[in-house]
């Protein structure tokens, strides 16, 4: 995986694309040496989407299978949200 600064990404935005689409390569934006964002392919971007649903999944399973239920804060604490 490959850090730039924003400005290089600005510059060669299509290129960056490309990597992330044809190489499946992920790139990472920063700003003042601090990283901001990232550029991924959809496909990546799709498995990502998949396992957040997984985990997701597997959270209520357990919430029902324990008969606990949480609130909203603590759901949202537990799957990193911010509220």
């Amino acid at each position: 995986m490959r850090s730039l600064s924003l400005a290089t990404i600005k510059a060669r935005f299509s290129e960056m694309v490309n990597l992330a689409e044809h190489r499946n390569e992920r790139v990472v934006i920063e700003k003042r040496n601090n990283p901001v964002a990232v550029i991924i392919g959809y496909e990546d971007y799709q498995k990502l989407k998949t396992l957040e649903d997984i985990y997701e999944s597997k959270v209520l399973e357990e919430i029902l299978k324990n008969d606990r239920f949480y609130t909203l804060e603590e759901v949202a604490k537990r799957v990193n949200i911010e509220l």
